[in-house]
């Protein structure tokens, strides 16, 4: 539609021009011509080859200069105005091209991770600095061929359709890609970490069909995001099947509150001296079409999904709701953890709407635990520290969830407010091995030398227990003392 306007634009603009050349020659022609010849006959022949020949000419120029114009607008049809690469359009029309020459070709699905959390952090000018390093990363890769295509598909997804090249060779790709974006941005004085997940099919033992192989393309990226990110998984037809179960669930996940499907459970947490309740663990639990469904397969859909967010403050408001009944059932003043995703952590009101649940609920912030994962906390690393005094100095505790299995730097321990440090249940459980000894006893001893409290997750028998009191842990929690209860449970056995 915008190429057909520019078109009348130009064409409008040649025909006003030729009237008002043609104006002026026909009022001034005749006196310019007399001055040369007195003749009507030789100015009236002269009149007319001029008129032609200026016409001609001048209706040449016109039209090169809107052919001009005309190719450039078509190029920008097929142009992404940000990166300057191929885009949407361009793409399906190489892909459906490609495919017609039966050219055989792999086509991968660049997916940026995590990008809405840099705009929201930084602003859109960072945000589209970041996609211009990345399109420049890929255009000037040494595997790509002239012959290779290289779009920005939408937002923060980028298309590459690799012809002719090896699994090996795609690989290599893919590892310099890899490398390349997770080498740290420093834009405006920021330091911004890239994320991306690359999904690959290939042309045409997966699929011939061109939606089916950016279907799958993307699927796969997906499943590459779920691991991690950073890196590369191929497409295999599990990875459908996956797909739509999550859809199934994601669905559901969508009307679990207002069923009433989701619940709490407690996991108490133990003095390790007195052997002790001392507090406990707030989980979310799901009941689904008379089923139970495991927190490890719906979690990762509602991050996904940002259903996270609504599930979190579910979880942090009916948790404050049932703190005056645990207590007074209970006799004992207890804290309560909460965990707290990455999605809802880097949401810009994350820490208003938490305030508000607290004063909502009448509850004391000194009650709750706030359980942060360390891969939160080494991303964005201004913002966290930030956000978390914020929340300290609201009177929240702070804790590191599953301490020794992320990045674990002792830097951030030493500039974040940090009040407990949990040891991942990795650790705990293999407690009897010789070296993870040894580095859980460091870990205890950096917590004391820090003043923060220590807790060890995954404890399921004596000899752990008693590992970890002779290692001066502050408390424990896991199987060994009580599975995840319900709360009439909770009340029950702990009354």
């Amino acid at each position: 539609m915008k190429v057909k306007k520019t078109y009348r634009k130009i064409s409008f603009r040649i025909v006003i021009i030729y009237i008002i050349i043609s104006l002026f020659w026909i009022l001034l022609s005749d006196v310019l011509l007399f001055r040369f010849s007195p003749e009507s006959l030789f100015i009236s022949m002269t009149k007319g080859i001029i008129y032609i020949s200026l016409s001609a000419l001048l209706l040449l120029y016109l039209m090169k200069q809107s052919w001009s114009v005309q190719n450039d607008l078509i190029a920008k049809e097929y142009e992404d105005d940000l990166t300057g690469l191929q885009n949407r359009s361009s793409l399906q029309k190489n892909l459906t091209n490609i495919i017609h020459n039966k050219e055989r070709f792999h086509l991968l699905f660049i997916d940026f991770d995590r990008f809405k959390m840099i705009n929201d952090l930084y602003g859109h000018e960072i945000g589209d600095i970041v996609l211009k390093k990345v399109s420049d990363t890929l255009r000037d890769n040494s595997h790509i061929r002239f012959s290779d295509v290289i779009s920005r598909w939408v937002a923060d997804e980028f298309i590459v359709i690799l012809k002719n090249k090896s699994d090996y060779e795609v690989d290599l790709f893919v590892s310099s890609i890899l490398a390349e974006t997770s080498v740290p941005l420093h834009i405006a004085g920021k330091e911004i970490v890239n994320h991306i997940s690359i999904g690959s099919v290939h042309y045409p033992h997966d699929t011939t069909k061109s939606s089916e192989l950016l279907r799958f393309a993307e699927i796969a990226a997906e499943e590459a995001k779920k691991n991690g990110g950073l890196t590369h998984i191929r497409y295999r037809k599990e990875l459908s099947d996956k797909v739509n179960r999550e859809l199934y669930l994601e669905e559901g996940l969508k009307h679990s509150l207002e069923k009433q499907e989701l619940f709490l459970n407690f996991q108490p947490q133990i003095s390790t001296n007195t052997q002790e309740i001392i507090g406990v663990e707030t989980l979310i639990r799901w009941v689904h079409d008379e089923q139970t469904i495991s927190p490890g397969e719906f979690i990762p859909i509602a991050e996904k999904s940002g259903l996270i967010i609504q599930i979190g403050d579910y979880v942090l408001r009916e948790t404050c709701k049932n703190i005056p009944c645990i207590e007074d059932t209970i006799g004992k003043s207890l804290y309560f953890s909460v965990n707290v995703s990455a999605r809802q952590f880097y949401q810009k009101d994350y820490i208003s709407r938490t305030k508000q649940i607290i004063k909502e609920t009448n509850i004391n912030p000194a009650k709750i635990v706030l359980e942060i994962t360390e891969s939160i906390i080494m991303e964005y690393t201004d913002f966290v520290i930030e956000s978390l005094h914020e929340l300290r100095e609201f009177g929240f505790q702070i804790a590191i969830d599953d301490f020794g299995t992320g990045y674990s730097s002792f830097k951030y321990l030493e500039l974040l407010p940090v009040n407990i440090i949990k040891i991942d249940q990795s650790f705990t459980q293999s407690i009897d091995k010789v070296r993870t000894k040894a580095i859980v006893q460091s870990i205890i001893s950096l917590a004391h030398n820090l003043d923060m409290q220590i807790l060890a997750e995954g404890v399921e028998d004596l000899f752990q227990v008693n590992s970890l009191k002779k290692m001066n842990c502050h408390f424990l929690q896991g199987y060994y003392f009580s599975k995840p209860l319900t709360l009439d449970n909770l009340l029950q056995q702990y009354k």
